[in-house]
């Protein structure tokens, strides 16, 4: 019978700072993308509301007034 046991796998590891700055740069460019989607899309439905005549609701859309 063992009286201790050895713990493996318990050493803290440090992260190297390149995969820390790579991941905040994918995170950045990730928004990024987001955004200009987002943003195309508002384009693309005020566009379409105001062929259909909805001038003032594309507007609004457009300038992000939730009133």
């Amino acid at each position: 019978m063992q009286d201790s046991m050895e713990v493996v796998g318990n050493t803290p590891v440090e992260t190297p700072k390149f995969i820390k700055t790579f991941g905040k740069w994918a995170v950045a460019v990730g928004m990024a993308i987001w955004a200009f989607g987002e943003s195309a899309g508002r384009a693309r439905a005020a566009a379409e509301l105001s062929r259909q005549g909805y001038h003032t609701e594309a507007r609004r859309l457009m300038l992000g007034d939730n009133a």
